[in-house]
């Protein structure tokens, strides 16, 4: 900018701050809360944290609306967490107000729509337009409106199901990685940045170069989103469960087990898709066995339950068996040959 030009922005910011701590937070409706709407994630394992609140502190990333900024931090070793956008326009869109992922299922906003066949919706455009949406957000929020209702478990279906994240991920919680380090020139004893803290594991460094790059408005209006859109073409590729040649084979293997899943839970899951001829659980190899009496049992419990399997809350995996050898007759073995008909 030329001098002039230099002399009038500042002028223009001297005079709206003049204007910011003139006015009234009230009457301007400016954010005062006293807790944040943050995901599992970003509070960290701990349930008891020391938060820091400071009022007006910033202005929300998205609207420019000061709002209550709280920071905190999840762990010894972690970063400390900050809030970047006010509680109206995180509820908006159901999002934490720190990583601006799903509060529900941890998945971006442009993954949760498409797996949910919302289309795209840009809260406003001009500033003018967001400072209005805002208003008619925070004048919802006081009438005990609920505005995430529109993103509720009710409506999960199976893209969903798939793309989201079943238990916490505190990883991305970690201390930033050291620059001086990268440039093979930190000499500091007691540096608190990986990998300098005892930390080598830095999945940053091998990750896409636009994977790390990301913008805050896009993320949270569901545009342009890489994760996401790596998320939902991972989601595609995702291979079906293809029927096994072999006709007689009747048996469905489950894995990923533990003592949480019985033989009673894999009954209810798997009983309406056909008659049970068996179920054989072998908690040493954390694996089961469920045999139906015919082939389209089998077939339809497959097709329903590939790629999704559930049971009491433990995502399992789950495949066509492998025909025992040796057995002439029954439903064919387990993935290890071993669940042969019982």
């Amino acid at each position: 900018l030329s001098r002039r030009g230099q002399n009038t922005r500042c002028a223009w910011l001297t005079a709206n701050m003049a204007a910011r701590l003139l006015a009234d937070p009230d009457e301007d409706g400016w954010e005062r809360t006293d807790f944040p709407v943050v995901c599992e994630d970003c509070l960290g394992p701990n349930p008891y944290i020391r938060m820091q609140k400071q009022d007006y502190a910033a202005e929300c990333a998205i609207s420019s609306r000061p709002f209550t900024v709280f920071r905190w931090r999840p762990g010894n070793e972690a970063r400390y967490k900050r809030t970047v956008v006010c509680r109206e326009i995180a509820l908006a869109k159901n999002v934490c107000q720190v990583c601006l992922l799903d509060l529900d299922y941890g998945i971006p906003v442009q993954a949760r729509d498409a797996a949910l066949g919302k289309e795209m919706e840009m809260l406003a455009k001009s500033d003018v337009n967001i400072e209005y949406a805002t208003d008619q957000l925070a004048k919802k929020l006081e009438n005990g409106e609920d505005l995430a209702a529109a993103f509720g478990k009710a409506r999960t279906n199976e893209l969903l199901s798939k793309l989201a994240r079943k238990k916490p991920y505190y990883n991305k919680n970690k201390s930033p990685i050291c620059t001086f380090w990268l440039r093979n020139a930190c000499n500091r004893n007691d540096c608190p940045y990986r990998p300098c803290n005892g930390d080598t594991n830095m999945p940053e460094l091998t990750s896409a170069p636009e994977l790390r790059t990301q913008n805050m408005k896009d993320r949270y209006y569901g545009i342009n989103d890489p994760v996401a859109e790596k998320m939902l073409k991972r989601a595609e590729e995702t291979p079906s469960l293809k029927p096994p040649e072999d006709a007689s084979i009747t048996t469905l293997y489950i894995g990923g087990m533990d003592a949480r899943v019985d033989e009673g839970a894999l009954k209810d899951t798997f009983y309406s898709y056909g008659e049970l001829r068996s179920i054989r659980v072998v908690h040493a190899r954390n694996c089961a066995f469920v045999t139906y009496t015919d082939r389209a049992g089998a077939e339809k419990a497959a097709e329903a339950l590939a790629n999704k399997l559930e049971v009491n809350g433990i995502k399992l995996r789950l495949m066509w068996g492998k025909p025992a050898k040796g057995k002439e007759e029954g439903g064919g073995g387990g993935a290890a040959a071993a669940g042969g008909d019982a």
